[in-house]
């Protein structure tokens, strides 16, 4: 019998790469995506949703019917540029409600078939390495992150993974950046990269922990990996403050 994945997003990016190299792996795989998601494979089977939507998150349950899933994989995703004490309401919930929100939800309504199961939450190294203009991308990849650092802690019987990416070109990074004469995208990974790194957490991840972080770069973006956090630390019996 084929293995069975859910990836959201997978209309496009990385979700569309990571959906394809799982069908030539011999998975059945279900794309959730709000655009087509299209593949000349009898093992896709495409189910449109808004992810923001709670009703449509229900149907997503019911469209799938197998017993058992093995793979999980938390892909889409929003971003646009505001400045940080600028933002509106709807603005927000744009983002938080796909970006933090629909993984948690999902997560939640496929529980019960994820036993053993493997979830991989495609977020970003936005969640440390901020940048001006993306306040809302980066903490909502931040909360996300967290959120499932508990979820690894409380659900034994399923292994949690975050792949966090550096600059990869993607449809929505290309949208971003269209006004941006001076970024250089010879800098930037291929979705290609990341479903391929994918594909080998999928095939043998048992050095890495349930909760585990993963930076993803390449040679041009190594530096990401050379973050340095700006947290200190206050002893109150030494009185001493002191920069971790």
């Amino acid at each position: 019998m084929n293995k069975v994945a859910v990836i959201t997003g997978s209309s496009s990016g990385i979700g569309k790469a990571i959906a394809a190299l799982l069908l030539n792996l011999n998975y059945k795989v279900f794309g959730v995506s709000k655009s087509p998601s299209v593949f000349n494979d009898k093992n896709f089977i495409w189910i449109q949703s808004d992810l923001t939507s709670e009703n449509d998150l229900q149907r997503i349950t019911q469209e799938i019917k197998e017993d058992s899933i093995n793979v999980l994989i938390n892909n889409a995703g929003t971003a646009s540029e505001k400045e940080a004490l600028a933002f509106t309401e709807l603005e927000f919930r744009k983002i938080f409600d796909l970006n933090f929100k629909a993984p948690i939800l999902l997560t939640q309504a496929l529980k019960g078939r994820l036993s053993k199961g493997l979830i991989i939450n495609i977020s970003s190294v936005s969640d440390r390495l901020v940048g001006e203009f993306y306040a809302l991308y980066c903490s909502s990849k931040a909360a996300l992150n967290i959120y499932f650092d508990v979820v690894a802690l409380e659900e034994k019987d399923m292994k949690i993974i975050s792949i966090l990416p550096s600059y990869v070109d993607t449809p929505l990074l290309r949208k971003l950046q269209e006004n941006n004469k001076d970024f250089d995208w010879n800098l930037t990974m291929k979705p290609e990269q990341i479903a391929e790194f994918v594909g080998r957490v999928i095939d043998d991840n048992k050095d890495l922990s349930s909760g585990a972080k993963v930076i993803v770069v390449s040679d041009s973006l190594k530096e990401d990996l050379e973050y340095n956090e700006n947290l200190w630390g206050y002893n109150t019996s030494t009185k001493q403050l002191s920069k971790l």
